[in-house]
């Protein structure tokens, strides 16, 4: 089969590689991909000139005059070396990162056959991956026509809507007054959809259609920009995430959609190069401030909890749309962290770490408390957050605190599916940190439902109380304010002072409601005493029979109160349901201004269920049950699935190099205490560790005979092979009388391209494991699982125990298979 354009052609393919000639461009050696009867294609290289030798002699002259000079005064050595290894460490850095940039510009351009073969596994587009996400072409096309448009509209909204947001950050967070853009521009290269994945009614509302797109974008942008007088730019935006589209309501006119809100589940990666004076701050760690200011404005934009809104009739009320009653709340204990890397270099290389650790979802953060001087270290925090959506991610990274000038560095990072721990209620994990040579954390997690029972309040209050958390979420629908006072006469320019205003001119309002620590702002909403809001807000609440709400009306002109009031949150608990309809609060203001809002409470009970829970992110093939959400255009494993006890869960991830780990010092009943994408964890259910069916070591009908216990199972979802060694029974005892130091070593056949083995059990011949590792396969056909069972001790003449050979063919997939295998001498 084949089209005019070529496309769906079969070609043979060759091995691919990719290298990087220079940033921002990327060249495919001749020996492949290519089809076949394709000329190879040589680029043709000119040798140095005599200019390039005089100019690398003098260069070398002169370090040689600067060496002799240092010597010949008796200059330290350390400040020869030490600008040599700032250099060094600065062009690696910069060399790693260009070469990321020059892959993903590549994927951006279409070259994604040469980018499928070349970086397979690391830069896939999510069609690849999974069976139920689209390539989608014809929509690329559509943007690469409209791209100019796009543009002009981008240039208007960043000067209307963003630009006075970063200026307001700058000036209130980072004391750097007058931002401004001198240049925006986008570029020519469009942005590109990678996968579309459109969610059937099954699983959607019947008033609403989900679409998620897999996008990025690595253009040409040039970004010019001014703050406190100094020029800089950006260059070299790379932007790559899941974007969710929800079209709502559908209406019985054209044009059948009401509106559409997008939005990101998860914050999206962010790349890019500082130009002009901020150059010199682009180095590892000091360009951070202005990453984090851009990820902040783009969190605040279009990062759950917030979302954008392109009506589309006027019949529907665009702020009441995107109104979204959030899924659960997942409670986090941020446990303890062990085996960190050691940043921190001391005397004699022994040196420490500052760790803490920052737990985000979408675009809610936190931070635990530093402990200094330490690789294991434990916090014992914990948080709350609201969960928009059950796709979204719960996002935990690691840095080692250092003081200024020096920036934080990075230990690690890891991320948790909100979907299973939704599904779960309650997981106790070990995560393997990524990106990182060692590391883990330990968290608790557990998923509170909503109920708007009262009687549930008493339960919830004891079990918060503990750790001062939340006990009931409040959710506030402010509607409008009415005959606001107008403006009295305000003195004073400039920066950080209220603009002069005439006396009498109308306010530009906007609404700030807290309950304790925390606070939400409504829209400004321009020249107006009587500004209708129609927003909601959602606030968790420690003890809703003593916290208070606060709602202050303030004008963004001159920074002054308009009015307020104080809603005692008991008033809302004792009414019908927990709910406050629609109700008009006095302002204490000399008019007789009213602020009308409705108010309800929900109590936090744990092991409820999900609102939206049907709304689970991907839908496994062959079990219902064992969902987990899609994230296009990453990667992800799953947990080890026992058949019968159900003792484990879905966990994303990153890496394939997996273990499941049990810990044996958990107490029954203990809670909280404690003593990229790979992740290795630890559940408790009930007190049990993870695996209890296999700690109890079901014997074999026939315990004659060495044999080997492993669960298999094969996900087409995700293309991995995951493997659990349990345990071996009946290790011979070595003739000297000695007890074996056995493990068990995995490979699949015939590549043998990647060897996962068990830690060796000391003295033990009935050994338990209890171990997960994952091996990515895109097709079964042809493969065979090699299990071998050794001995670690070096005193025997062989160190192999005995094999097994089981073919891959045969498993049922997405069935997790637990069976004993005899092991053959």
């Amino acid at each position: 089969m084949s089209n005019p354009d070529g496309e769906g052609e079969l070609h043979h393919v060759e091995k691919s590689s990719v290298t990087v000639v220079a940033p921002g461009e990327t060249t495919f050696k001749a020996i492949g991909p290519r089809p076949i009867g394709q000329k190879k294609k040589y680029k043709f290289v000119e040798p140095p000139g005599v200019t390039t030798w005089i100019t690398s002699f003098v260069k070398k002259c002169l370090v040689c005059g600067l060496v002799y000079t240092l010597g010949y005064f008796q200059v330290s050595v350390g400040w020869l070396v030490g600008p040599i290894v700032l250099l060094v460490v600065r062009d690696q850095w910069r060399r790693h990162h260009d070469a990321q940039r020059a892959l993903a510009a590549a994927s951006a351009r279409g070259d994604e056959r040469e980018i499928v073969l070349a970086r397979l596994g690391d830069n896939l587009p999510s069609w690849v991956i999974f069976p139920d996400v689209e390539r989608a072409e014809w929509l690329n096309l559509i943007l690469k026509q409209l791209w100019p448009r796009i543009n002009h509209y981008t240039y208007d909204m960043i000067i209307q809507s963003i630009e006075p947001g970063l200026r307001e950050t700058l000036s209130n967070s980072y004391k750097l007054g007058s931002f401004r853009f001198e240049k925006v521009i986008l570029g020519d290269t469009p942005l590109r959809i990678r996968g579309v994945k459109v969610y059937d009614e099954k699983k959607t509302d019947r008033n609403e259609i989900i679409m998620d797109l897999d996008v990025i974008y690595a253009g040409d942008c040039d970004f010019r920009f001014s703050v406190a007088k100094i020029h800089a730019g950006i260059k070299d935006l790379q932007l790559s995430g899941t974007l969710r589209l929800v079209m709502k309501p559908l209406i019985n006119q054209m044009p059948m959609i009401g509106g559409v809100q997008y939005f990101f589940l998860n914050p999206p990666s962010l790349e890019f190069n500082l130009i002009g004076v901020a150059d010199v701050f682009d180095m590892p760690g000091l360009s951070d401030l202005i990453r984090r200011i851009v990820s902040e404005q783009i969190s605040n934009m279009c990062v759950l909890p917030n979302k954008m809104f392109i009506q589309l009739s006027d019949a529907v009320n665009a702020r009441e749309t995107c109104a979204m009653q959030p899924q659960g709340v997942v409670r986090i204990c941020a446990i303890e962290a062990r085996n960190l890397m050691k940043m921190d270099v001391g005397v004699l290389g022994m040196g420490k770490s500052d760790p803490y650790i920052i737990l985000s979802v979408g675009a809610q953060q936190y931070r635990s408390k530093t402990i200094n001087n330490t690789v294991n270290p434990k916090w014992e925090y914990y948080c709350e957050m609201l969960v928009e959506e059950l796709g979204q991610k719960l996002n935990v990274v690691l840095y080692d605190h250092d003081d200024a000038p020096r920036a934080d560095e990075f230990l690690g990072r890891c991320s948790v599916d909100l979907s299973v721990v939704s599904r779960e209620k309650t997981m106790d994990l070990w995560l393997d940190l990524e990106n990182v040579k060692k590391g883990q954390v330990h968290l608790k997690l557990e998923w509170l439902g909503f109920t708007e029972n009262p009687v549930d309040l008493k339960e919830s209050l004891v079990d918060a109380q503990i750790h001062g958390l939340a006990s009931c979420m409040l959710t506030v629908k402010l509607d409008s304010a009415k005959n606001l006072p107008a403006l009295v006469k305000k003195g004073g320019t400039g920066f950080g002072k209220p603009r002069l205003v005439k006396e009498g001119s109308k306010p530009d309002p906007y609404a700030i409601l807290s309950v304790g620590k925390v606070q939400h702002e409504s829209v400004t909403l321009d020249k107006t005493v009587d500004p209708v809001f129609e927003e909601t807000m959602h606030f968790l609440v420690r003890n809703p029979l003593t916290d208070t709400l606060l709602v202050k009306i303030m004008d963004k002109k001159t920074n002054t109160e308009l009015g307020s009031f104080k809603q005692c949150l008991d008033a809302v608990y004792g009414r019908p349901e927990m709910k406050m309809r629609k109700q008009n609060f006095t302002l204490n203001t000399k008019s007789e201004a009213k602020v009308n809002m409705s108010m309800s409470i929900q109590v936090l009970k744990l092991g409820a269920a999900a609102l939206g829970e049907k709304l689970s992110m991907e839908e496994d093939e062959t079990d219902d049950e064992l969902q987990q959400q899609p994230r296009p255009g990453s990667s992800s494993s799953e947990a080890t699935t026992a058949n019968v006890e159900r003792s484990n869960s879905n966990i994303s991830s990153s890496d394939q190099n997996n273990k499941t780990m049990i810990n044996d010092d958990v107490s029954e009943g203990s809670g909280y205490s404690g003593g990229e994408s790979r992740e290795s964890f630890i559940r408790k259910d009930e007190g049990k560790p993870l695996l209890a069916a296999s700690r109890s070591l079901d014997k074999p009908e026939d315990d004659k005979g060495m044999k080997v216990r492993l669960t298999i199972r094969y996900s087409q979802t995700s293309q991995q092979l995951v493997v659990v060694v349990h345990s071996v029974t009946n290790v011979p005892i070595e003739t000297s009388g000695e007890l074996p130091d056995p493990y068990v070593k995995l490979y699949v056949l015939p590549e043998r391209n990647k060897k996962h083995k068990t830690e060796a059990q000391k003295d033990n011949c009935n050994p338990l494991y209890d171990e997960r590792f994952e091996f990515p396969i895109i097709d079964l056909r042809g493969k065979t699982l090699e299990v071998t069972v050794c001995d670690k001790k070096f005193i025997r003449s062989s160190p192999k125990f005995g094999d097994v050979l089981i073919p891959l063919e045969e498993f049922q997939l997405g069935t997790a298979v637990t069976n004993w295998y005899p092991l053959t001498p």
